[in-house]
């Protein structure tokens, strides 16, 4: 399933690799298929067994805020 992320603090291409990187490799079942830096948003797709909940634990744990989930 996709789903849009709208992820708020991320202010540079590290980050962006940052949200990237601890998405696919904390949670099992997530593929990162886009991550705007200029529109605030990642495209994810997960698998049925993750959770929003799982989404927000690992974004916050960045020190990013997750505003969303579409």
């Amino acid at each position: 399933m996709k789903k849009k992320l709208l992820v708020e603090g991320m202010s540079c291409g590290h980050c962006v690799n940052h949200l990237k990187t601890a998405l696919t490799e904390d949670i099992e079942g997530v593929e990162v298929l886009e991550v705007r830096l200029d529109e605030k948003y990642a495209i994810v797709e997960i698998q049925d067994n993750v959770t929003d909940a799982d989404i927000k634990a690992v974004i916050d744990d960045l020190g990013y805020e997750l505003k969303g989930i579409e």
